[in-house]
């Protein structure tokens, strides 16, 4: 694999997150009961939102790695990139994991549902359910990033390394003293 082609997975993986992402803020904000709201419907809402825009951020640096080339001399510059990558992606998942699929918001969701009656029943399971959806195209978005590490530390290592032949010989100087000695032997 080479750096451009595991840069280019890891997009497709994003690309993909991000359409799920997005299903999920569709369900959240468009398809809710049409009867009254909840400060929980906007929390959602909120983080969902937080969530895509760091999918977008994410995506135009992703877009100047591939733009960019780490040949020789540039190699530390898409290190940089690729750790500002890797930093939006980390804060992605914290915010996932940590607060929107987290057992208490889901728990909250499903309650609301089963207070608010069957309309609101079904939108709370739709919501659980896409934001479910949204763990393995995130995990194929953390599993694509070593390969990205990898690939660019083979090409910093082809870069870093140089090699200098120079032929400097020997030089051999006898004394006319040894030369009779050997002569004579």
């Amino acid at each position: 694999m080479s750096l451009e082609s595991a840069f280019e997975s890891l997009q497709c993986a994003l690309t993909r997150l991000s359409e799920t992402v997005s299903a999920l803020h569709v369900t959240i904000a468009e398809d809710k009961p049409a009867c009254g709201t909840t400060v929980l419907v906007d929390q959602l809402d909120n983080m969902v939102t937080d969530l895509l825009g760091m999918l977008e951020e994410t995506d135009v640096h992703i877009a100047q790695l591939l733009r960019h080339n780490a040949s020789s001399g540039q190699a530390e510059q898409t290190r940089r990139m690729l750790f500002a990558v890797h930093l939006l992606i980390n804060r992605f998942m914290a915010k996932y994991t940590g607060e929107m699929s987290a057992h208490s918001t889901l728990a909250k969701l499903l309650e609301m549902g089963r207070e608010r009656g069957r309309e609101w029943r079904a939108w709370s399971l739709e919501v659980k359910t896409a934001v479910e959806r949204c763990k393995l195209p995130a995990m194929a978005v953390i599993e694509a990033l070593p390969d990205c590490w990898s690939e660019l530390m083979q090409r910093m290592a082809q870069s870093s390394i140089s090699m200098q032949t120079t032929s400097i010989g020997q030089q051999i100087t006898v004394r006319e003293d040894q030369l009779k000695v050997v002569g004579t032997a």
